[in-house]
């Protein structure tokens, strides 16, 4: 199943925004069809996850693809990441990369684990304090450790 999703996005599935097929289950996750895909080299905060000033940083980044994404046509290209049993996609809207999109406005983190790619973005939005460089916000991969553990 995997190989068939990775092979369908490889070959730049189109995906329209226009409510029905694409929906946005977080700030860096979208579904189509039923395919979970998440951006490629970017952490959105977790819904549930709010800063240390209570800024809701979850809810605001989902808010803030919703908006990039919204009627709108979206294409997604699969990036091969054998190591995980995500999918993973470089997803674009009128030619503008989601994931630089979301951390040039602090909406996400670049995601140094699987990237360099969008860290000139994360660094420029830490330097102009946006989103969650605003904000009293730990890292999402910190803030999943930090839940795991409690629970």
């Amino acid at each position: 199943m995997r190989t068939s999703i990775c092979l369908a996005l490889a070959l730049g599935w189109v995906l329209p925004a226009a409510g029905q097929t694409v929906t946005v289950i977080d700030g860096d996750t979208l579904k189509y069809k039923g395919i979970v895909l998440h951006l490629w080299g970017v952490d959105a905060p977790e819904l549930g996850q709010s800063c240390g000033d209570g800024w809701p940083a979850g809810q605001m980044a989902k808010l803030y693809l919703e908006g990039l994404v919204r009627g709108r046509t979206v294409t997604c290209d699969a990036k091969d990441t054998p190591q995980s049993k995500q999918s993973f996609a470089v997803c674009k809207v009128d030619g503008q990369d989601l994931g630089a999109a979301m951390a040039s406005q602090g909406m996400a983190w670049a995601y140094p684990v699987q990237t360099q790619d969008y860290t000139v973005q994360d660094s420029n939005a830490m330097i102009a304090v946006l989103g969650v460089h605003a904000h009293d916000c730990i890292k999402a991969w910190e803030w999943r450790a930090r839940n795991q553990r409690q629970q």
